[in-house]
């Protein structure tokens, strides 16, 4: 079966090739903003937050798919608490086979109570794509030569809902998706995303804390995380988090090693994919 499911994909490769992922973050549930703008980290008594992630796929030898090995993203977040309103800034650099995507996204968002537990916050983002372009590294007939850059602005809007311990959320990025052309063919199509989160935060006894949660994740396929979270004394934090569809799994560790600075690892594995990938980010709080 495995076999049968790695030679579709193989067969499909040329088709998805112009058709690029967004990124996917694989330790997301401490930190939910990259997939909801509205979506805030839990803050404590500061009012900054920065934080920087590097993202490696591993793939074997003889495995001819992901030309891209290393992508980087941070997001700087700005908390004001008498207003209830935060901005972020972030930048994401993520390779292809033939161009690179350098992504400058600025955002606003506002938290309005609804009484002594509950609370409603919507934020939206401003996108600026840059697709650089190596033309020598596109395998099609073309006249291009030497590298060029595409711009593709677009938006993304996100709601969430909090009553107590429970979360639910919702956003949708990339709504324009705007796509560039080559000799009136698509050439690069930026995807929109639809993203749905729902989690709920279990007490046990003082110091450690147990969330389940799942995600939807709308692309060009479905795709259903279903993780566990536990948070020791907020200074430790694990998760394992499954990926329905894909079968993989994603181990995430975090320890804060210093006071409002953390350091923590998520890595990922399927059976069905010949790609591991490893994240490695840092949270600073001040």
């Amino acid at each position: 079966m495995k076999k049968i499911y790695l030679n579709l994909l193989f067969c499909l490769l040329p088709v998805l090739a112009f058709s690029q992922n967004n990124l996917r973050p694989g330790a997301y549930y401490q930190d939910m903003l990259f997939y909801n703008p509205a979506s805030l980290p839990l803050m404590g008594e500061q009012g900054n937050r920065l934080l920087v992630n590097s993202r490696s796929k591993l793939v074997n030898e003889n495995q001819p798919v992901w030309e891209n090995n290393f992508a980087l993203f941070a997001n700087y977040l700005k908390f004001n608490e008498e207003d209830n309103t935060f901005f972020q800034i972030g930048y994401v650099y993520d390779p292809y086979s033939f161009f690179s995507r350098n992504t400058l996204n600025f955002g606003y968002g506002k938290r309005f109570e609804l009484g002594d537990h509950s609370s409603i916050t919507f934020g939206g983002n401003v996108n600026l794509h840059s697709d650089f372009i190596n033309w020598s590294n596109l395998q099609l007939p073309n006249n291009e030569s030497g590298r060029s850059m595409r711009l593709s602005p677009d938006l993304g809007l996100g709601t969430q809902f909090q009553w107590k311990k429970l979360r639910l959320g919702a956003s949708l990025n990339n709504m324009i998706g705007i796509s560039q052309n080559l000799e009136d063919e698509e050439l690069i199509k930026t995807q929109s995303v639809v993203v749905i989160n729902a989690s709920y935060d279990f007490k046990i006894r003082e110091n450690i804390t147990l969330a389940p949660y799942l995600l939807f994740y709308q692309e060009l396929r479905s795709e259903i995380d279903i993780g566990l979270f536990m948070s020791f004394n907020d200074k430790f934090n694990a998760s394992y988090l499954f990926r329905v569809f894909e079968l993989r799994s994603i181990f995430t560790l975090e320890s804060k090693v210093l006071e409002g600075l953390s350091i923590g690892a998520a890595y990922d594995t399927s059976p069905l994919f010949p790609d591991n990938n490893l994240d490695i980010f840092v949270r600073y709080f001040y």
